[in-house]
């Protein structure tokens, strides 16, 4: 169950850089042999603060599913807070040496293009994107959805980079993603835009007022950050596992909303 905790949370985490509001959403499917079933990401950005909430079924999860959310603010742009909405507390994880979220040298990166589809409605430049030889994702882009280049900075593990909008540039496959294919821990996944817009957001979507430092999760003691969090999951006992997968039940065994 571990391993899909933290690749909701991967999922989950968008950064935005600059001060444009702006509202994703995204469907999500597991691909074979997945055990994630269904569910949707949505993500908010205001002045360069970001808020992302992930609902999804997947073998494995309390209940069957679970909603996460995360919030990425201005002032600390290598940190990420994930929320627990239930208990208003949230952990911290930082990205500035995670390798999962660095841009790479434009020599590490391999675009190859796969040719031009039509997919979600939108003309797309399928790609697939490989670092020092190895694939990493599989990518189609498009240029319909006005302001796409403001869309594509948008900054999460799979978009957002300098070097890869520049080598999928180099193959005219630059502009916004309308399919993303990628693989976590095992686990492989989909997610298709549903909707992207320009909007103004209300600022209390990116505050941590009322929150206070602890876990990300009921029944996990607070105040550690996500590595942490992982750690101690991986650590404990059955019976400390079987405990925390009882409060995580209370805490997320719902259907997504």
């Amino acid at each position: 169950m571990k391993k899909l905790l933290l690749l909701s949370y991967l999922i989950c985490s968008v950064a935005v850089l600059f001060a444009q509001g702006f509202y994703l959403e995204f469907k999500m499917s597991g691909l074979s042999k997945s055990k994630i079933g269904n569910g949707s990401m949505k993500s908010w950005s205001q002045d360069g603060n970001s808020r992302s909430e992930v609902s999804m079924s997947a073998e494995g999860l309390p209940g069957g599913a679970m909603t996460m959310a995360t919030l990425s603010l201005k002032a600390e742009p290598n940190k990420i807070y994930m929320l627990n909405e239930k208990d208003k507390t949230y952990s911290e994880m930082e990205t500035g040496n995670s390798d999962e979220w660095k841009d790479r040298p434009l020599a590490e990166y391999e675009v190859t293009l796969v040719g031009k589809e039509t997919v979600n409605g939108y003309n797309t430049s399928h790609v697939i994107v490989k670092i020092n030889g190895k694939q990493r994702e599989e990518l189609w882009t498009t240029k319909d959805i006005v302001g796409y280049a403001d869309f594509s900075k948008i900054k999460s593990k799979y978009t957002g980079k300098d070097n890869m909008y520049k080598a999928l540039a180099a193959k005219g496959a630059d502009g916004m993603p309308v399919r993303i294919k990628a693989e976590e821990n095992g686990q492989g996944m989909q997610m298709d835009l549903v909707k992207a817009e320009k909007r103004n957001n209300p600022s209390s979507l990116f505050s941590l007022t009322g929150y206070k430092k602890g876990s990300a999760f009921s029944g996990i003691p607070g105040g550690e950050n996500m590595q942490e969090m992982m750690q101690k999951m991986q650590n404990m006992t059955p019976q400390e596992r079987e405990e925390m997968i009882k409060n995580l039940e209370r805490q997320y065994g719902q259907q997504p909303h």
